[in-house]
Order: C-alpha cells, then structure tokens, then sequence
C-alpha cells in the first residue's frame, strides 16, 4: 500500500498532539490532585512541587493559548462581516454595524475593560439591550408556556398545577388568595424543584468526567479536528 508524504506527516500530527494532550492533561490533573496530598509523594521531597509548578506552567501557557484564539477569533469575525459588507449581501447591514460596535468599543474603551468608557458603555447601551432581548424572551416563554398548559395526561397534570402554584406564590395577589400559597410555593422551590436541579448537576459533572477521561486516553481527539 502506497502512502503519501503528506499522509505520513497528518498521521505524524495527529499522533504528536494526542501524545501532548494527554501528557497536559495528566500533569494538570496531577497538580491539582496532589496539591490535597499530605505530606510528600511516594516519599520523594519536592515531587509534589515540581508536578504541581509543571501544571501550573501548563495552565499559564493555555491561557496565553486562549488569548490568541481570541485574537484569531476576531479578526475571523471581521473577515466573515467584511465579506458580506464587500460582496453586498442582504445581511450586510447588520455586518456593518457589528463592525462599526466593535471598533466603537476598541476605541472608546481603549482596550481596558475596567475603565470609564467601558463601564459606561457596559451600564448604558449593553445592559439595556440585554434587558430587551430578556423582556422579549419572556414574551416567546409566556407563548411557549401557554401551548404547554395543556393537560393531556397525569405528567401535564400535575406540571400546570406547580406551575400555577409557584406563579401565584410569586407574586403579592397569591397571598390574598391563600396565605398559604407562598409557603407551598417555597417547599416547591426548595424540595422537589432543587434535587432535580441537583439531578442534573450531578448528571452533567458525570458527563463532564466521562468526556475528560475520554480525551486523556485519547478516545476522543477533538484538537486534531
């Protein structure tokens, strides 16, 4: 079977960043486990440092890693924007806005997001746009709850009767309704409602192990794609 050079050097590649990644990885989780560790490890002085500083390292090197794929990342967006804008598509308009809140923003806040300019552009046009997306979500999620109050079956059931519950306890008319409401409102928020949050907090941490593991072994290779 006849392999190309440039078949060898991608294999070559890939096999080299799977090898980095899975030693990165096993220095940081080292670090971070054996900084708990008491005492010395395997009775070795000063190996609990030297892994620990080598993580530390490592991490110090992905955060100068991020900053230039945030780098890369802008100025992929002002490629893709610019595109639209020269070639004159219908979304060109938004394109050039974008563009234009982006320089306006480098220049007003001077790249320091702590200053003056940027707090105000944070407090006065940033906030209340988000509060606009927000109000009209709420909208879309009055819309989507109301197809939802619905009761087909025991599961809607008792899903409108919480929902009702947790509404009316919410706000000041509940209480005049039934004293009582804000109280079972609360056992909701607090009971049942929180362990099925916790639920899927414990789901997502499982997840979360499962796929790191997955890349330290090297099942998955999401960094040679």
């Amino acid at each position: 079977m006849n392999i190309s050079l440039g078949q060898i050097i991608l294999r070559s590649g890939r096999a080299i960043a799977t090898a980095v990644a899975i030693a990165v990885g096993l220095f940081v989780l080292a670090g971070i486990l054996l900084s708990r560790w008491p005492g010395d490890v395997f009775g070795a002085s000063g190996l609990k440092q030297t892994i620990s500083g080598i993580g530390a390292f490592l991490v110090g090197w992905a955060a100068i890693v991020i900053a230039f794929a945030v780098f890369l990342g802008i100025v992929n967006v002002v490629s893709v924007h610019w595109n639209n804008i020269r070639t004159r598509k219908p979304e060109a308009v938004y394109s050039l806005f974008l563009l234009l809140a982006l320089l306006g923003t480098l220049v007003i806040g001077g790249g320091n997001p702590t200053s003056s300019n940027s707090r105000f552009i944070f407090e006065f046009i940033l906030q209340p746009l988000e509060a606009t997306i927000f109000a009209l979500l709420a909208l879309f999620i009055a819309t989507a709850a109301f197809r939802a109050f619905r009761v087909r079956n025991l599961e809607s059931f008792f899903f409108v009767l919480f929902a009702v519950i947790v509404l009316l306890g919410q706000v000041p008319i509940g209480i005049y309704l039934w004293p009582e409401l804000p109280v079972i409102k609360d056992w909701i928020m607090d009971v049942p409602t929180l362990a099925g949050v916790r639920g899927i907090l414990m789901g997502v941490a499982l997840g979360t192990i499962a796929t790191g593991l997955r890349v330290l072994i090297g099942a998955d290779r999401p960094y040679t794609e």
